[in-house]
């Protein structure tokens, strides 16, 4: 079975609208780099009128509930994950809800995994896991550290990671490089992924991005802590072969050592590929007979307990 583990937001205009628009109409610098903006929003009447436009412009590409299954159909996945993230306290701007996420999971339990949005900085936090994942029946829990504004290693942070280890669920960190004005562009280096790798050794932990461009020093915890695994979201993997593209320690030690915690994410909305084209980039990649299957899912089942 393939196993897209975060295909993208909810495929419900709100939701849908409220996830994707914040990094280019929330974030200074994501805008520039990405939208078009020819200078950072400066003052809070220009983040409120990009932040308008990209909801709208969001809310637009939101696929319906039977376009989503016919992309997942047409790339031969059978289970895929969909996500909200939570940072209000850090950017101000609503998210779908945790219940957005789990009524759609309800409409097709055999084939979509849902992930909640949790924001560290609320004193409620581990309640808010608890009731997502006891409550909900949600499967894991994604922080983003560049969005809400904290390190994956801030003890805000570890109080979420208490609860899912507890709990028996994953965590999907983001990490990598973020582009955006108002968090250090390091935030997401894999350093902070081991300390929080050494402090939970039950933690299933999913490096989102690989790390990259810290794509060695992500290999390089997840070869150290066998909890941690790395994905291939909002990248696309025929420039994997490209030379300085920065994941040859991928091909190499994800095709042989860590050939058990690579997983196939498509983050689909991000790149605005369809997941079957990003299948079959992988399937075309230089692997050893195999490899290719278990980043495209059987790494997937086993982590979520599936296998």
């Amino acid at each position: 079975m393939i196993v897209d583990l975060l295909a993208g937001a909810v495929p419900q205009p709100e939701a849908f609208a409220l996830s994707e628009a914040v990094t280019l109409g929330r974030l200074r610098g994501y805008a520039e780099h990405f939208g078009g903006g020819p200078e950072p929003a400066r003052t809070h009447a220009e983040v409120g009128a990009r932040w308008e436009s990209a909801r709208e412009a969001a809310e637009k590409r939101a696929p319906t509930p039977d376009e989503f299954f016919a992309m997942l159909d047409d790339g031969g996945i059978g289970l895929a994950g969909v996500y909200t993230e939570s940072f209000g306290s850090r950017l101000g701007v609503p998210t779908a809800g945790n219940d957005v996420v789990a009524d759609f999971v309800a409409r097709a339990p055999d084939r979509v995994l849902g992930f909640a949005g949790v924001d560290p900085w609320e004193a409620d936090a581990p309640r808010v896991v608890d009731h997502a994942v006891s409550g909900l029946g949600l499967h894991g829990v994604v922080v983003s550290p560049f969005k809400q504004g904290l390190g994956a290693d801030d003890p805000r942070m570890l109080r979420v990671y208490a609860r899912c280890e507890a709990l028996g669920v994953p965590v999907l960190l983001h990490t990598g490089i973020n582009w955006s004005l108002d968090a250090a562009y390091d935030v997401g280096h894999p350093r902070h992924v081991d300390a929080v790798a050494t402090a939970f050794p039950d933690l299933r932990l999913v490096a989102l991005h690989a790390g990259w461009p810290w794509v060695q020093d992500m290999l390089m915890v997840a070869w150290r802590h066998r909890h941690v695994y790395v994905d291939l979201s909002a990248h696309r993997p025929r420039t994997f072969t490209r030379p300085g593209s920065g994941w040859e320690p991928l091909l190499a030690l994800g095709a042989r050592q860590l050939a058990d915690r690579v997983l196939f994410a498509s983050t689909w909305t991000l790149l605005g590929i369809p997941p079957a084209i990003l299948v079959a980039e992988v399937r075309d990649l230089p692997l050893p007979d195999g490899v290719a299957d278990r980043w495209l899912g059987q790494n997937a089942l086993r982590l979520l307990g599936r296998d």
